[in-house]
């Protein structure tokens, strides 16, 4: 059960970076799919060269949200619609981890000499395997690597539960008290109405670069905190977090739609918990009606169309 709570927890993180980009600001981005994975490349990277985890957290954050920055300077300066920017800089960050890893996965340096034989022996298997990507056999020399602190133990005794808590709860109040101030509440007026905002005399532009920073920035600072917790960074993990985050978001906002909690912030944390509770039960319990881990992202994806069909289609008809 805690380590369903903490990756739904690790997910929220993203979820709520998503619900940025696609609720508050109203610019469908697409890059976490590949932001996510770079965070998780500079973080491993940054703990390989001997930073502390900290730091290495903090610069894969940024690392991400320099990717949102350039997704904004392409919308706004080429006038690109913003899913197609994010298409071009989401495939380009996946040659882009790569290069940063300098291999297609990089293991968490946690050992100090000896030879490793296969990729399961340092990662291990966990329930967000065939969420977040496949990983693939890869061979790797654990000769002159050297141990690094990090955050989580991987005991399921509360620990890391609490640190993952602790940093979801902390952003969540970061980002609430930021859109109370008065640039927060014009940033949620840009999502609303973009004429409006330049009324005011405030260059749009400014909010858009706001919004994808932030959502990429959330991203990134996910996949670093997961690729920590699971012992790897691997260039396929991203794949389809943008739909798993865009379901935990419309989740939240099915249970908790009508009290719009702190500005709707709350509904990607509730979300995401739901979502890897249901992933969970599914991986245990579907085998029984003949489905399979790999259908997961298949019956996200549908239940994403199924839900904007139906809200498109309640609000077009007519009362009588």
């Amino acid at each position: 059960m805690i380590p369903v709570i903490e990756q739904g927890l690790l997910l929220a993180l993203a979820a709520m970076g998503v619900y940025i980009s696609f609720r508050l600001v109203d610019l469908p981005d697409l890059t976490p799919d590949g932001s996510y994975v770079l965070g998780g490349a500079v973080a491993v990277v940054l703990l390989h060269s001997g930073y502390g985890w900290g730091f290495s957290t903090l610069m894969a954050a940024l690392a991400a949200g320099a990717a949102g920055a350039v997704v904004a300077f392409i919308t706004t300066r080429f006038k690109i619609n913003s899913l197609l920017a994010s298409i071009m800089v989401m495939t380009a960050l996946y040659s882009l981890s790569i290069r940063i890893m300098n291999a297609p996965n990089l293991p968490v340096p946690r050992f100090d000499t000896g030879k490793i034989t296969s990729y399961e022996q340092i990662v291990g298997k966990t329930p967000l395997d065939d969420l977040l990507g496949d990983v693939g056999q890869t061979t790797f020399e654990a000769s002159g690597m050297r141990a690094v602190k990090i955050p989580f133990t991987n005991t399921a005794d509360g620990h890391d539960l609490i640190l993952i808590a602790a940093v979801v709860s902390f952003a969540a109040l970061l980002v609430w008290l930021f859109l109370r101030t008065e640039f927060g509440t014009m940033l949620r007026g840009y999502g609303r109405n973009r004429f409006a905002v330049r009324v005011l005399g405030v260059n749009p532009n400014l909010f858009a670069y706001t919004g994808l920073i932030l959502c990429n920035v959330f991203a990134g600072l996910s996949g670093a905190l997961f690729s920590m917790y699971s012992g790897f960074a691997d260039v396929n993990m991203g794949i389809g977090t943008v739909v798993i985050c865009l379901a935990s978001v419309i989740l939240g906002e099915i249970i908790f739609g009508r009290f719009e909690l702190m500005y709707g912030v709350i509904f990607p944390i509730i979300g995401a918990l739901v979502y890897q509770f249901l992933l969970t039960f599914a991986m245990k319990y579907g085998y029984r009606i003949g489905f399979k881990p790999s259908d997961m992202k298949l019956l996200t994806a549908l239940f994403v169309v199924a839900v904007i069909a139906a809200r498109r289609f309640k609000k077009s008809e007519v009362p009588v």
